[in-house]
């Protein structure tokens, strides 16, 4: 580590401590004048762009170091006061060149308005104001959808902040286009224009605005003499939802939550006041923690996993989740459980293992300060809340956990739970088997590979972004540049999904291959976690083998690149016959002659071409 990353880290230090905004302003200038080196790690190398009409700068600075506290080393394009639509139509541009990842389009409605919009309001008729509302639109959408053809970034476009004043009054909800109707409509009519464009999301500053409090939104000190568009106490706000949208971009979103029981789930202490006698019902006390449960569910039907991890009796902890009336999270909601007397810290360390992810995909939440911090101890990686005392309060703080985000939502996503369940029940079959070819052989395994279409697109990019364990390089792709390299002859995308006598898994598996005259390179080969042990990964490169050689190709080559959770893939290549070609400060590449070895399909894999 350089002279100038020990220094940036020790600024980092200090803004985790205080992450004001005048710190994170402060932080920003420090390590622009020290000029850090690039991180050698390809993965965590960023490239940020915010353009718009106003003075960017003060949210920038909070948004290049909120990516440097996540772990990344971030290189920050700000356009010109009012600028973007030269930076966007201009292919080359400093902000095309800048190569960002995300660009985040920050346009004030009023830049764009009419100056005597407000005063004329009130005499304008409906169909002035629709036609203002549809040029408003359309010069944001225009310049989003140059910024889409033109980079492979995902952009991020604010809405318009809906103002709390009218200049019509308390008359304003009774006119057929009141003032705030029409940035209602306005919002509204973005969402439908961009709605359609996958790499293209728009930000709902006026939901942010609202939340916080809009009449603290700006600074008009700062608004006035330097057009700054926010406020010191919201800059940092706004950056905290650009972020929401940089992790699940990365693939830095959390996975799972692991509950404790007694006075989290429900009120009361199982072992001491009996299944009757805990708080749980449609009343309080009892509604809070049903209310709570409900927010559990709702983000387990949106994919994410629920465990247990509580010191109790199991038989009489286990009764609840089987048997209560008001129990709303039952046994079948939760991919694993631990409920023992052990230390909390072992228990979410096997937690881990069995549901097969990263500690720092994992999100603890707790009613003992005690258990909490000894989590935060043990496993720093582990995001542990804060749960309040009041079990009122636990809904609304589930709620404000933004750490959960990819940026689209699949069947696979909204089924996650179930496969779970028949996760459980392979696990349990294959404690009766009395060998691992004996337990895959009883699995009925179907594997069907295909290249990639527009229906399984969305669920390839998603799987590109978040999946590390079983990822042979963590190479990142956009949906842009996904659909550039499904395109391109000389590339192919493939899809894998996995199906078994417990269930449907979806797609799970995706390899990108480069062909280049005689030789195949696959670039990516990744795989969902809950499919490791099935040897379908082996049924996926047969596929890609056969392909080669169908098509001429002498030589298929693969590369690993070592990350800190990729191990399980390391041995990828050398098991199945490839030899090491050479070693490289990145990782090192293998190469299968095809003249002389294959990879066969495991006879107990049924595989499915389409």
């Amino acid at each position: 580590m350089s002279g100038a990353d020990d220094q940036v880290d020790e600024i980092l230090k200090s803004v985790r401590e205080s992450p004001t905004y005048l710190n994170l302003w402060s932080a920003y200038k420090k390590i622009q004048r020290l000029s850090p080196k690039p991180s050698e790690d390809a993965g965590l190398r960023a490239g940020i762009a915010i353009i718009g009409s106003s003075t960017l700068e003060p949210i920038a600075a909070c948004f290049d170091v909120k990516v440097r506290l996540e772990g990344f080393h971030p290189h920050t394009f700000v356009g010109g006061f009012n600028t973007y639509h030269q930076e966007a139509m201009n292919k080359t541009s400093e902000l095309y060149k800048a190569e960002p990842n995300i660009i985040v389009l920050a346009v004030d409605a009023w830049s764009l308005l009419d100056q005597e919009f407000l005063s004329n309001y009130p005499r304008m008729s409906s169909k002035s104001r629709s036609a203002a509302i549809k040029e408003l639109v359309s010069s944001i959408t225009a310049i989003a959808e140059v910024l889409e053809k033109n980079s492979t970034a995902l952009v991020l476009v604010n809405n318009f902040i809906v103002p709390t004043f009218s200049p019509l009054g308390v008359a304003d909800n009774k006119q057929k286009l009141g003032f705030k109707k029409f940035f209602r409509r306005a919002n509204q009519l973005l969402e439908e224009k961009l709605e359609s464009i996958s790499n293209v999301f728009v930000v709902d500053l006026d939901s942010v605005a609202s939340n916080f409090g809009k009449s603290s939104t700006v600074n008009w000190n700062t608004y006035y003499r330097g057009s700054i568009p926010f406020s010191e106490e919201f800059t940092p706000i706004v950056a905290n939802e650009y972020m929401r949208y940089f992790r699940a971009l990365k693939g830095f979103a959390k996975k799972c939550i692991v509950l404790d029981l007694d006075n989290t789930l429900w009120g009361g202490i199982i072992g001491e006041d009996g299944i009757e006698g805990i708080k749980l019902g449609p009343t309080s006390p009892g509604i809070e923690y049903m209310e709570f449960q409900r927010a559990l569910l709702s983000l387990h039907n949106r994919g994410v996993i629920l465990a247990v991890d509580s010191k109790n009796n199991f038989d009489d902890a286990i009764k609840v989740l089987r048997e209560h009336p008001h129990q709303i999270l039952k046994e079948e909601h939760f991919a694993a459980l631990r409920i023992n007397w052990q230390n909390k810290a072992a228990n979410i360390a096997e937690l881990a293992k069995e549901i097969n992810i990263g500690l720092d995909s994992i999100v603890f939440i707790d009613d003992n300060p005690a258990e909490r911090e000894q989590i935060r101890q043990t496993y720093p990686e582990v995001m542990v809340v804060d749960l309040p005392k009041n079990p009122r309060l636990y809904r609304t703080t589930l709620e404000k956990l933004d750490v959960f985000d990819v940026l689209s939502l699949t069947k696979e996503d909204m089924a996650r739970g179930e496969m779970y369940v028949g996760k459980r029940k392979r696990e349990e079959m294959k404690h009766s088997s009395t060998s691992i070819e004996d337990f895959l052989r009883t699995l009925e395994l179907k594997v069907r590979v295909k290249l990639t279409d527009d229906f399984v697109a969305p669920r390839v990019v998603q799987l590109i972004g978040k999946t590390n364990q079983f990822n042979l390089t963590t190479r990142r792709y956009t949906d842009a540049e996904t659909k550039s390299l499904r395109d391109a002859e000389e590339s192919a995308v493939y899809s894998m999904a996995v199906q078994d006598k417990f269930g449907d898994e979806g797609v799970v598996g995706v390899a990108i291959v480069r062909k280049k005259n005689v030789s195949w390179t696959v670039d990516s080969f990744l795989m969902s976690c809950r499919v490791i042990g099935r040897s379908v990964e082996t049924a996926f490169l047969a596929k890609i083998i056969a392909d080669a050689n169908t098509a001429g190709a002498r030589r298929v080559i693969g590369e690993y690149i070592p990350t800190k959770k990729n191990t399980p893939a390391a041995d990828f290549y050398e098991r199945h016959g490839f030899a090491k070609q050479k070693e490289t400060g990145d990782g090192a590449s293998w190469m299968l002659d095809l003249a002389r070895g294959t990879v066969e399909v495991p006879d107990w894999i049924d595989l499915i071409e389409e």
